[in-house]
């Protein structure tokens, strides 16, 4: 069972549509490169929590 793994989605794609789609698909948070670590470290933090 994966339901409860949390996903953060990494693309070259800032699309509305996509995110939207991501979301509804069960992404958890979005990244859009390019990103700094900082940036990856914070939402990989936030859905860790």
């Amino acid at each position: 069972n994966t339901k409860n793994v949390p996903i953060v989605m990494v693309t070259a794609e800032a699309l509305k549509d996509n995110i939207v789609a991501a979301a509804q698909a069960g992404v958890n948070d979005y990244v859009v490169k390019p990103f700094t670590a900082a940036v990856l470290e914070e939402k990989l933090l936030k859905v860790l929590k």
